[in-house]
């Protein structure tokens, strides 16, 4: 993982801090998919959100280039993530803290995961046409929710908790119940805040988002 140039020692400790608790604290997922983020070339940009758009987004770091690696070359996931940037926005850190910053990079670790699998398999299509991974942006919001409620229930602090339920990825059948990841919950958050059902408009490829091109 590398940085951005100029980020402010605070924002850049924050992310530091946050992947050590995720790798400490998390899920088997959590931590396969954070241990190949910290040991890749993947790059971590911080930003207003004003810039950004959002508390963080994912995407490719030039699209170009990529793409003619994919064309030339056969890309392993790690060295895939070194294509992929995560940014996250400072207001994200200065409000949120560090359950903000954790958060993102639980939801955004996961995106870019898998558009490292998707430029992977890219690379590889022309000798495994069979195993070609490119999910729609439904199956990634999907897997991205259900990763950031595993993560809540995992660190179990009142304030994750009462996050995950004010979003619907967290449900509770009473008061007094344990939380689960709600499957409903997030459907009907991704079909209230991203217009994306499972039987309908699933939205783009990650293919189309990232603008790849198979060999």
């Amino acid at each position: 993982m590398k940085f951005d140039k100029g980020i402010a020692k605070k924002y850049r400790k924050s992310v530091e801090d946050a992947f050590d608790t995720i790798l400490e604290h998390g899920t088997d997922l959590q931590k396969h998919i954070a241990n190949h983020i910290v040991k890749s070339k993947m790059l971590v940009r911080v930003g207003p959100v004003s810039e950004i758009k959002a508390s963080g987004v994912t995407g490719l770091i030039d699209p170009a280039a990529t793409n003619e690696k994919i064309a030339e070359e056969r890309i392993g996931l790690r060295e895939a993530l070194g294509e992929v940037y995560i940014a996250i926005a400072e207001e994200t850190i200065d409000t949120g803290g560090q359950r903000g910053c954790e958060g993102t990079f639980v939801h955004e670790g996961r995106h870019a995961y898998d558009f490292a699998r998707t430029i992977e398999s890219f690379s590889n299509s022309d000798v495994n046409p069979l195993s070609l991974f490119d999910p729609t942006l439904y199956e990634l919001e999907l897997e991205a929710h259900k990763i950031s409620g595993d993560y809540m229930l995992c660190i179990n602090k009142p304030e994750y908790i009462d996050e995950g339920l004010g979003l619907m990825i967290l449900g509770r059948n009473d008061n007094v119940s344990p939380c689960f990841v709600s499957d409903e919950g997030i459907h009907k958050r991704l079909c209230d805040s991203y217009g994306l059902t499972p039987d309908g408009n699933q939205g783009p490829r990650a293919s189309e988002m990232l603008g790849l091109h198979l060999k």
